[in-house]
C-alpha cells in the first residue's frame, strides 16, 4: 500500500453492547474480524470490547459501513453499530490499523466521538468541506432509514449488496420472490441504492480508482 494514497478509516462503536449476550458479542465479532472483503486494506482490530477500527479503498467505505451495521441487525434487530469514516492520508502503515496514523484516522476518530452527541449512527467526512456538505445531509437521510431494519430486512439487504436478485435471496432465506420484493420496498431500498451510487461517484470524482 502507497503511503501517500488516500485510505478511508472505518471507526465503529457497537451501541448498548451490554444488551447483547457474551455469545451474541462473540458472533459479531467473528464476523467482523472473518468480513474477508478483497476491498478491505487494513483488517479490522477490535479494542475496548466494543469498538473496532479497519481501512478500505474511499470508494468502497460506504457499502462497507453498511454492511457493518446490518450484521448487527441480523443478530440482534435492537442494537446497532455507529460508523464514522474518514477518507484522507495515511503518514504511518502498520498491519494492526490502531498503530496507523494519518488524517484518514484522524477525521475517522474525532468524528466517531461527536456521533453520540449528534444523534446520528452514520457519517462520512473528508478533507473537503463542500462534499462533506453534501455526504453528511446524504449521510443524515440513510441513517433514519437504517435505523428501522428489522431483523428480516436486514438479511435480505446483506444478500442484496452481494449482489445476488431477489429471486436468489428468496431461495437463501426461503422466502416468496414477493416477500422478498415487500421487504425492499418497506425498508426503502431503493433509497439506500440510490446513496451507494451517487456516494460512489462522488468519491471517483474526487479520488478516482485507488488501487
Amino acid at each position: 500500500m502507497n503511503p501517500n494514497q488516500k485510505i478511508a478509516v472505518l471507526t465503529c462503536d457497537i451501541i448498548e453492547s451490554s444488551l447483547l449476550s457474551a455469545d451474541e458479542l462473540k458472533e459479531y465479532q467473528q464476523k467482523i474480524e472473518s468480513l474477508g472483503d478483497e476491498r478491505i486494506l487494513i483488517l479490522p482490530q477490535f479494542y475496548r470490547g466494543d469498538s473496532f477500527q479497519l481501512a478500505t479503498k474511499p470508494v468502497d467505505a460506504l457499502d462497507i459501513a453498511i454492511k457493518i451495521r446490518i450484521e448487527m441487525k441480523r443478530i440482534h434487530e435492537k442494537n446497532d453499530v455507529r460508523v464514522s469514516v474518514g477518507i484522507g492520508q495515511v503518514s504511518t502503515l502498520n498491519e494492526n490499523v490502531l498503530f496507523s496514523t494519518g488524517s484518514a484516522f484522524e477525521i475517522s476518530g474525532k468524528n466517531l466521538d461527536q456521533l453520540k452527541s449528534r444523534k446520528l449512527n452514520l457519517l462520512v467526512q473528508t478533507e473537503d468541506p463542500f462534499l462533506n456538505d453534501e455526504l453528511e445531509t446524504n449521510c443524515f437521510f440513510a441513517d433514519i432509514i437504517i435505523n428501522g431494519f428489522t431483523k428480516i430486512q436486514s438479511n435480505i439487504i446483506y444478500y442484496k449488496l452481494q449482489g445476488m436478485d431477489q429471486s436468489e435471496i428468496a431461495k437463501i432465506l426461503d422466502i416468496s420472490q414477493p416477500a422478498v420484493s415487500k421487504s425492499l420496498k418497506t425498508a426503502n431500498w431503493h433509497t439506500i441504492e440510490r446513496f451507494l451510487k451517487r456516494y460512489k461517484t462522488l468519491i471517483n470524482q474526487n479520488y478516482g480508482y485507488t488501487d
